[in-house]
Protein backbone atom coordinates (compact mmCIF):
# COMPACT_ATOMS: atom_id res chain seq x y z
CA UNK A 1 0.00 0.00 0.00
CA UNK A 2 2.95 2.51 1.13
CA UNK A 3 4.49 1.47 -2.04
CA UNK A 4 1.47 2.56 -4.59
CA UNK A 5 1.16 5.98 -2.77
CA UNK A 6 4.49 6.91 -3.02
CA UNK A 7 4.45 5.79 -6.87
CA UNK A 8 1.48 7.62 -6.75
CA UNK A 9 2.90 11.20 -5.51
CA UNK A 10 5.88 10.77 -7.93
CA UNK A 11 3.93 10.35 -11.16
CA UNK A 12 1.34 13.42 -9.55
CA UNK A 13 4.70 15.49 -9.12
CA UNK A 14 5.67 14.55 -12.73
CA UNK A 15 2.53 15.47 -14.24
CA UNK A 16 2.28 18.75 -12.21
CA UNK A 17 6.03 19.82 -13.41
CA UNK A 18 5.01 19.02 -16.93
CA UNK A 19 1.97 21.34 -16.74
CA UNK A 20 3.64 23.81 -15.42
CA UNK A 21 6.85 24.07 -18.19
CA UNK A 22 4.27 24.36 -20.43
CA UNK A 23 2.70 26.83 -19.17
CA UNK A 24 5.54 28.93 -19.32
CA UNK A 25 6.65 28.06 -22.89
CA UNK A 26 6.28 30.09 -25.84
CA UNK A 27 4.85 28.76 -29.29
CA UNK A 28 7.52 30.00 -31.49
CA UNK A 29 4.75 30.33 -33.82
CA UNK A 30 3.07 33.11 -32.20
CA UNK A 31 1.63 36.23 -34.10
CA UNK A 32 2.01 39.70 -32.71
CA UNK A 33 -1.77 40.40 -31.50
CA UNK A 34 -0.98 43.82 -30.15
CA UNK A 35 -0.22 42.76 -26.34
CA UNK A 36 3.39 42.40 -26.47
CA UNK A 37 4.94 45.11 -24.61
CA UNK A 38 7.70 47.15 -26.80
CA UNK A 39 11.07 45.08 -25.26
CA UNK A 40 8.94 41.66 -26.50
CA UNK A 41 8.38 43.40 -29.57
CA UNK A 42 12.20 44.84 -29.78
CA UNK A 43 13.87 41.84 -28.79
CA UNK A 44 11.66 38.73 -28.84
CA UNK A 45 9.27 39.14 -31.48
CA UNK A 46 11.84 40.93 -34.14
CA UNK A 47 14.10 37.60 -33.80
CA UNK A 48 10.87 35.24 -34.12
CA UNK A 49 10.45 37.49 -37.25
CA UNK A 50 14.61 36.59 -38.28
CA UNK A 51 14.13 33.07 -37.69
CA UNK A 52 10.78 33.03 -39.63
CA UNK A 53 12.90 34.09 -42.89
CA UNK A 54 11.93 37.84 -42.26
CA UNK A 55 14.11 40.42 -44.41
CA UNK A 56 14.94 44.16 -42.92
CA UNK A 57 14.93 47.33 -44.60
CA UNK A 58 16.13 50.28 -42.65
CA UNK A 59 14.71 54.17 -43.89
CA UNK A 60 12.34 56.64 -43.05
CA UNK A 61 8.89 55.59 -43.85
CA UNK A 62 5.07 56.96 -44.71
CA UNK A 63 1.71 54.36 -44.10
CA UNK A 64 -0.97 55.32 -46.07
CA UNK A 65 -4.25 53.95 -46.71
CA UNK A 66 -7.44 53.28 -44.65
CA UNK A 67 -8.75 50.34 -42.40
CA UNK A 68 -7.67 47.00 -44.03
CA UNK A 69 -5.84 48.48 -46.70
CA UNK A 70 -2.12 50.32 -45.31
CA UNK A 71 0.66 50.39 -47.38
CA UNK A 72 4.22 51.33 -46.10
CA UNK A 73 6.34 53.49 -48.59
CA UNK A 74 10.30 52.77 -47.08
CA UNK A 75 12.57 55.38 -48.93
CA UNK A 76 16.13 53.31 -47.95
CA UNK A 77 18.74 54.71 -46.19
CA UNK A 78 22.31 53.37 -45.35
CA UNK A 79 24.08 54.17 -41.90
CA UNK A 80 27.72 55.00 -42.77
CA UNK A 81 30.57 55.27 -40.59
CA UNK A 82 32.53 58.45 -40.96
CA UNK A 83 34.68 59.69 -38.07
CA UNK A 84 34.46 63.17 -39.85
CA UNK A 85 30.98 63.90 -38.67
CA UNK A 86 30.47 64.80 -34.95
CA UNK A 87 28.19 61.49 -34.42
CA UNK A 88 30.99 59.52 -36.11
CA UNK A 89 27.97 58.53 -38.82
CA UNK A 90 26.02 59.89 -41.61
CA UNK A 91 22.75 58.61 -43.26
CA UNK A 92 23.28 57.94 -47.08
CA UNK A 93 20.11 57.90 -49.59
CA UNK A 94 19.90 54.78 -50.97
CA UNK A 95 17.70 56.29 -53.79
CA UNK A 96 14.90 53.39 -53.33
CA UNK A 97 11.59 53.46 -52.47
CA UNK A 98 9.93 50.40 -52.23
CA UNK A 99 6.01 49.90 -51.41
CA UNK A 100 4.83 47.18 -49.12
CA UNK A 101 1.86 46.07 -47.70
CA UNK A 102 1.18 46.20 -43.90
CA UNK A 103 0.29 42.91 -42.21
CA UNK A 104 -3.06 42.47 -40.45
CA UNK A 105 -1.66 41.76 -36.92
CA UNK A 106 1.58 44.29 -37.38
CA UNK A 107 3.39 46.57 -34.68
CA UNK A 108 4.25 49.69 -34.92
CA UNK A 109 6.57 51.63 -32.38
CA UNK A 110 7.37 54.97 -32.76
CA UNK A 111 9.55 57.26 -30.67
CA UNK A 112 7.79 60.08 -28.35
CA UNK A 113 9.49 62.20 -26.15
CA UNK A 114 12.69 60.27 -26.39
CA UNK A 115 10.98 56.83 -25.59
CA UNK A 116 9.67 53.98 -27.31
CA UNK A 117 6.06 53.73 -27.75
CA UNK A 118 3.72 51.08 -29.38
CA UNK A 119 1.11 52.88 -32.01
CA UNK A 120 -1.75 51.81 -33.36
CA UNK A 121 -1.72 52.72 -37.25
CA UNK A 122 -3.83 55.51 -37.19
CA UNK A 123 -1.81 57.16 -34.53
CA UNK A 124 1.18 56.15 -36.85
CA UNK A 125 -0.16 58.36 -39.76
CA UNK A 126 -1.05 61.31 -37.54
CA UNK A 127 2.08 61.30 -35.48
CA UNK A 128 5.40 60.04 -37.48
CA UNK A 129 3.99 59.23 -41.19
CA UNK A 130 6.21 60.78 -43.34
CA UNK A 131 8.87 61.90 -40.61
CA UNK A 132 12.31 62.38 -43.10
CA UNK A 133 14.24 62.51 -39.86
CA UNK A 134 13.48 59.24 -37.80
CA UNK A 135 14.84 55.61 -39.05
CA UNK A 136 12.96 52.58 -38.91
CA UNK A 137 13.64 49.01 -39.30
CA UNK A 138 10.68 47.50 -40.84
CA UNK A 139 10.68 43.49 -41.08
CA UNK A 140 9.30 42.00 -43.77
CA UNK A 141 8.18 38.69 -44.35
CA UNK A 142 6.75 37.48 -48.18
CA UNK A 143 6.72 41.36 -49.21
CA UNK A 144 4.26 42.31 -46.48
CA UNK A 145 5.54 44.99 -43.12
CA UNK A 146 5.17 42.53 -40.14
CA UNK A 147 6.82 45.04 -38.11
CA UNK A 148 8.18 48.73 -37.82
CA UNK A 149 10.70 49.34 -35.13
CA UNK A 150 12.52 53.02 -34.57
CA UNK A 151 16.15 52.76 -35.40
CA UNK A 152 18.92 54.13 -33.31
CA UNK A 153 21.79 54.80 -36.07
CA UNK A 154 24.48 54.29 -33.85
CA UNK A 155 23.40 51.26 -32.78
CA UNK A 156 24.10 49.82 -36.53
CA UNK A 157 27.68 50.92 -36.55
CA UNK A 158 29.96 48.11 -36.86
CA UNK A 159 27.35 45.47 -37.45
CA UNK A 160 28.15 45.45 -41.41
Amino acid sequence: MKRSGTLLLVISVFCIIFILAGCSTKDSDQDFDGEYDIEALQTEYADQLIRDGAETVVGTIEITGSEENYTVTVNEKKVVPNENYEEGYYIADRNMANTYPLGSDQGIVAMENGAPVVCTTEDFIKNHSGDSESLYTVYLIGDVVELILPLDPKSVIGQE
